[in-house]
């Protein structure tokens, strides 16, 4: 018997010792390093877009979900990159696409992976996987070389996670604009977040969460989606862990976050703490924008089902200081 109980013992422990390598430690994590391949020229990028177009004819998406390129025709001394936060569209940075386009600059709003379709509880994004991640942005980034001679790229929540990964991965990228970005979820220290994403990666099953009660199936307005997949999540919050466990940002680059202190979601103060241990302080700008603005996470949506619709004018006046460009009022739309 003491036998039995003794091997029943070192089996448990073993057991534990596994798991402990499995979530505490980076032995599972995907190689997210980036595979670039540039477009060489203007034709060549558009020619790329093109065909991101035509894939996009085939599949049942909304209207709205679709990639958006706003170009000049021509090589532009700079080009812009922007990404959509997560279960939602494209259509969504259509008002800043614009304002950068009014600059001259060649603008591209990719479609994320399993974004846009038509059906709104589609299960799409519980097929969302780091390494699928990783390889939209390489080719999103890939698009943006070759339209214009300097490069920004921007992003939403978890377009802002693809951002930090693309800032910091790709040399190509010489501004990376950060709006609220998914790097970490509010009320979780430090320690959790790590193994959290690797159980969320490993496991066999997954969860899904409405966004909010008002956002329920039968209330949901306008393009975006009521529900959430955590798998979804934790392959946005893997491409950060790589960034974040591996690198510094090219020397040429710079950072612009933008800090919402109101955000009911993600951690702003550990966004900010981040960027400010990696990036030099010369090439890091935070807009703070305080939680007595009353402004929710979506600083960008500007239809009227946005959750900031009511003050829509005071978020895009932030995000044009911030971006250094002038936006138009949305409230004007």
């Amino acid at each position: 018997m003491k036998r039995f109980f003794a091997i029943l013992g070192g089996s448990i422990l073993a057991l534990v010792a596994i798991l402990a390598a499995l979530l505490f430690t980076p032995v599972t994590d995907p190689d997210l390093s980036a595979r670039p391949l540039p477009a060489g020229s203007y034709a060549e990028a558009v020619a790329r877009i093109e065909a991101v177009s035509a894939s996009e004819a085939t599949m049942d998406l909304q209207p709205e979900g679709r990639g958006i390129s706003m170009l000049t025709g021509a090589h532009s001394t700079r080009a812009v990159v922007l990404f959509h936060g997560y279960t939602t569209v494209p259509e969504q940075f259509r008002l800043i696409g614009e304002a950068y386009r009014a600059e001259g600059y060649n603008v591209w709003i990719p479609r994320l992976p399993h974004h846009g379709a038509t059906d709104r509880m589609t299960s799409e994004f519980s097929k969302l996987t780091s390494g699928e991640l990783r390889e939209f942005a390489d080719a999103s980034i890939d698009i943006g070389a070759g339209l214009g001679e300097e490069l920004t790229v921007a992003g939403l929540s978890g377009g802002g996670s693809l951002a930090v990964w693309a800032g910091f991965q790709r040399p190509e990228v010489d501004h990376t604009v950060l709006i609220s970005p998914l790097l970490h979820p509010l009320g979780y220290s430090d320690w959790q977040v790590p193994p959290m994403v690797r159980a969320l990666r490993l496991s066999p099953v997954d969860i899904w969460n409405w966004w909010s009660d008002d956002l329920k199936e039968a209330n949901c307005a306008g393009y975006d989606y009521p529900r959430f997949s955590l798998k979804g999540i934790g392959a946005l919050l893997t491409l950060f862990q790589w960034v974040d466990a591996r690198n510094a940002p090219p020397a040429h680059s710079t950072f612009t976050l933008i800090r919402n202190d109101g955000d009911p979601r993600l951690d702003g103060a550990f966004n900010e703490a981040f960027l400010t241990r990696l990036v030099p302080a010369g090439q890091l700008t935070v807009v703070r924008i305080p939680a007595g603005e009353g402004l929710g996470h979506d600083l960008v949506a500007w239809q009227h089902h946005s959750e900031n619709f009511a003050k829509l004018t005071t978020a895009y006046q932030y995000l044009s200081r911030a971006m250094g460009i002038p936006i138009a009022d949305p409230a004007a739309h």
